[in-house]
């Protein structure tokens, strides 16, 4: 049995969500396996969720040598990991949140991981490096529903991912960028700046799919999913390189981005793009990066990630 352990974390995360993608390409494949979670009954209510649940407290609940845990890296250290003898993968998806995850331990060869699955290629150098494992890069994908078909009218509109808890890394840069964002776009009347939070994946997709830019300011992410999703949806996104933008951003190709916490700057660019919005050069910047977001986004898709999961699977013998 291959379990894929979750925290009970109700807010959008597409993290969360390449975790049951995982398990139900496995299962698509033959492979036993379910998600695993900490309490019944918690299911996301932000995604379509077709794959079988288990819970660490259900009765009777157990797991054996013969098993496999894949563990986010965030829950790396958490007691229910070291309480069954089962095999042991983390399965890291930013390279921030690694030392969060692990304490005060030196690394997941410490805590009995075998190895790692990561998504980007700079991510597995890193665990390589620093962490005491193998890395295996199984790359993320986006879902199908974010690809626009062709051009649809857009209305005038900034959406702005609101990320719960960023703050707690010590970073204002959401606030700051949400409250100078709002106050400028209120004096710009053809123009709207909408919140991304508490919405349906799907919902979000449909935003995305009808608005003008997204703007991101998230720097400790990985994949960074609103930016290559935004790139899916033809909506054009305004962003920090993060840390995982080394794989796949490529500045004025597929996205205007700014190193990190360079948030005045962005602002005052996503002001710019608005005032100048319907002169020639801007238009023609703004398709250009259209056109190569979305080739850059096709490269993330579901095909790609099962073939490198399952061969990472079947070369373990699993």
């Amino acid at each position: 049995m291959i379990f894929y352990l979750l925290g009970d974390y109700a807010p959008q995360s597409w993290g969360n969500g390449m975790i049951y993608a995982h398990v139900g390409i496995l299962r698509e494949a033959g492979y036993d396996a379910c998600a695993l979670h900490q309490h019944a009954p918690f299911r996301p209510d932000w995604l379509d969720v077709d794959v079988p649940i288990r819970y660490l407290d259900e009765a009777g609940f157990a797991a054996t040598e013969q098993d496999t845990v894949v563990v986010p890296d965030v829950l790396s250290t958490s007691p229910s990991v070291q309480q069954f003898p089962w095999h042991r993968i983390v399965f890291v998806q930013g390279s921030f949140s690694i030392v969060y995850g692990l304490g005060d331990h030196a690394d997941y060869a410490e805590l009995g991981f075998e190895t790692a699955i990561t998504i980007l290629p700079h991510i597995a150098r890193v665990i390589e490096r620093h962490f005491g494992v193998s890395a295996n890069v199984v790359p993320p994908f986006i879902a199908p529903y974010f690809f626009s078909g062709g051009e649809i009218e857009r209305a005038r509109r900034v959406l702005f991912p609101l990320k719960p808890g960023y703050g707690a890394f010590g970073i204002p840069d959401q606030e700051i960028a949400r409250r100078l964002l709002q106050k400028e776009i209120a004096k710009r009347p053809q123009w709207t700046f909408t919140l991304l939070e508490k919405l349906r994946h799907r919902e979000v997709a449909a935003l995305m799919q009808s608005s003008m830019f997204l703007v991101n300011v998230y720097s400790h992410e990985g994949f960074n999913t609103t930016v290559p999703e935004a790139m899916a949806a033809g909506c054009v996104p305004v962003c920090y390189e993060a840390g995982g933008g080394v794989d796949f951003l490529r500045p004025g190709e597929n996205a205007i981005v700014f190193p990190n916490q360079h948030v005045y700057p962005l602002i005052d660019r996503v002001c710019q793009l608005i005032d100048d919005f319907d002169g020639a050069r801007t238009q023609d910047l703004l398709q250009h990066i259209r056109r190569g977001g979305h080739e850059t986004a096709k490269t993330f898709n579901r095909e790609r990630t099962a073939d490198a999961l399952l061969r990472f699977f079947s070369a373990r013998g699993a």
